[in-house]
């Protein structure tokens, strides 16, 4: 019962570990959502700003129409990506309420506004130290482990069963013999008739065979057992190591994306520079305009996935609680 009780517990932190991290994943990806809100307003507000200055151009006869439509194809284009953008927000917004609430009516009406800026804080990460940490921390590894347990000292009452069996018997009381009733109690109240008897009883099985199936069947469940656990144990340090790649991966991935972000900018300028010199086309500006786009979008992206991919590791290590400062006491 101690085992069965320790088991719940471990499936209650397991259960607290994953909704954690699915209130961090959510979190961090209504803080995206958000922020692409703002990129597809500055796309469509450079996207209307070409339009304009388009427009003059071909009132004075220094830019030919076909230019000024395409401006006003892009401009339809980013007001179209910003709705997107729009629904992808309030989507992920509702996702976050329903991890936050077991009643989604308290918080139909309430604005979820996220206090802090997506950021990429460089973590140590080591491999080793991580797998210690999920084969000690992990709660489907420790009920596994406990389930092994288990099994064997099942194992161990089973193959009692076969042996012989020793009983020491004993007896004590009173007796009474009288015609009446109330004679017969008297006797019995007053204790004149004391008696005892004490012995042993040696019961051997013969051929035993439910015993016998039954130990089997054991013996064969813990080996199960067993296999099963060393191939958890195993998918868990597969796990760590995938979720620690995607991290590291992730991190990479915010350095180049913001550098790829400054060079569409540097790109777009040089030619919008360009385009008022009549050295350009708007066909060319349009097109750096969505590359621009394009780099801030993955810039914020791989800002959430890494902090999204930390989570993860977290919840494999088993240390999501630890690493959240969240205490589980169990009475």
């Amino acid at each position: 019962n101690k085992k069965n009780l320790k088991m719940s517990e471990l499936g209650l932190r397991n259960q607290i570990i994953t909704t954690v991290t699915e209130v961090e994943a959510a979190y961090y990806n209504l803080i995206y959502a958000q922020e692409n809100v703002k990129v597809q307003e500055k796309a469509l507000e450079l996207a209307e700003r070409l339009v304009a200055e388009n427009r003059r151009r071909v009132e004075v006869g220094a830019l030919a129409p076909l230019d000024e439509k395409q401006a006003e194809s892009q401009a339809a284009a980013s007001r179209a990506n910003l709705l997107d953008a729009q629904a992808n927000r309030e989507t992920a917004e509702r996702v976050l309420k329903s991890l936050l609430s077991d009643d989604y009516n308290d918080w139909m009406d309430i604005r979820i506004e996220p206090a802090e800026a997506l950021l990429a804080v460089p973590q140590t990460l080591d491999l080793q130290e991580s797998w210690r940490t999920g084969m000690a921390q992990r709660p489907d590894l420790l009920q596994a482990r406990i389930s092994v347990e288990k099994q064997a000292r099942t194992v161990s009452f089973q193959k009692n069963q076969l042996y012989p069996q020793l009983d020491l018997v004993g007896d004590f009381g009173y007796s009474a013999s009288e015609d009446e009733f109330s004679g017969a109690l008297g006797q019995i109240s007053s204790r004149d008739n004391p008696y005892y008897s004490y012995g042993v009883s040696v019961s051997i099985p013969l051929a035993n065979t439910a015993a016998r199936n039954s130990y089997k069947s054991a013996k064969v469940t813990k080996e199960q057992l067993q296999l099963q656990l060393r191939k958890l144990e195993q998918g868990i340090l597969i796990t760590i190591e995938n979720s620690m790649a995607d991290a590291r991966i992730s991190f990479e991935r915010v350095s180049v994306t913001h550098q790829a972000t400054g060079y569409a900018e540097d790109a777009l300028k040089a030619e919008q520079t360009k385009l008022e010199k009549g050295k350009s086309t708007s066909f060319v500006v349009l097109q750096l305009q969505s590359n621009l786009t394009a780099a801030r979008s993955a810039e914020i992206r791989a800002l959430a996935d890494y902090n999204i991919a930390l989570a993860r590791l977290a919840q494999n290590e088993g240390s999501t609680l630890d690493r959240r400062n969240i205490e589980l006491s169990v009475k």
